[in-house]
């Protein structure tokens, strides 16, 4: 259905090109489908890997679409270098060109498929599958939308939190910055709505300001002479 809708708004955008801002819109949608788009391909990825279930037999399918076609030559985990040199590399200006080469994309790149698959296969998920762990068809009327954008945003933000990307190491910085920022404005204003207002001291009738310590003679154990 994705896939469908993806390629009724790319032809939509250009027959609208020659309206002022008629493609704005649908740009967007198209960019997000696309992005989905994508990360079915890794979807795809971790269902051969399920049936299967050889990790390096996965990798070395991916090398051959990538245009290995003597695979004997070549190296998996030289293959998977590849993928962390990707997105360990270059400053804040080629991790923005790393994303215009990907948005026009239908498929991610074989190495970083590879590195995505690699990862996926050594966690808890991919074990709890093959462990006869996951959701059955006819718990489908169960399942929630809600629950899935949340499952989505969620991954994304961890994927920004664990990328080594300069450009995802920044926003996570600029996001854990602004979350200590927004935690200690909320913490100023729960001190200002719990503290007293001034002449509001327990005791103090009204009539005037309470004597603060340094307005109170210093006692050194005698009584005072003055008693009025």
């Amino acid at each position: 259905m994705y896939r469908t809708i993806l390629l009724f708004l790319t032809s939509l955008a250009v027959r609208v090109a020659w309206i002022p801002l008629g493609t704005l819109a649908i740009t967007a949608i198209v960019t997000a489908l696309r992005e989905w788009f994508r990360k079915s391909e890794l979807s795809a990825d971790r269902a051969g890997l399920l049936v299967g279930q050889d990790p390096r037999a996965s990798m070395r399918g991916l090398m051959k679409i990538a245009g290995g076609n003597h695979l004997h030559e070549m190296n998996v985990d030289a293959f998977l270098r590849q993928a962390e040199e990707y997105e360990e590399a270059g400053d804040l200006r080629d991790s923005v060109l790393k994303i215009l080469n990907v948005l026009p994309r239908s498929h991610p790149f074989a190495t970083v498929r590879a590195a995505e698959l690699k990862k996926w296969s050594e966690s808890r998920d991919y074990q709890r599958i093959l462990d006869g762990h996951y959701p059955r068809r006819n718990e489908d009327k169960d399942t929630s939308v809600g629950d899935s954008f949340r499952e989505s945003a969620a991954h994304y933000a961890n994927h920004v939190k664990s990328s080594k990307d300069p450009l995802m190491k920044l926003v996570s910085d600029l996001a854990g910055g602004a979350g200590d920022l927004g935690g200690r404005v909320r913490r100023g204003f729960e001190g200002f709505a719990s503290a007293p207002p001034k002449g509001s001291a327990e005791g103090d009738s009204g009539d005037g300001p309470e004597a603060g310590p340094k307005d109170r003679p210093p006692t050194d154990g005698t009584p005072s002479d003055d008693r009025d």
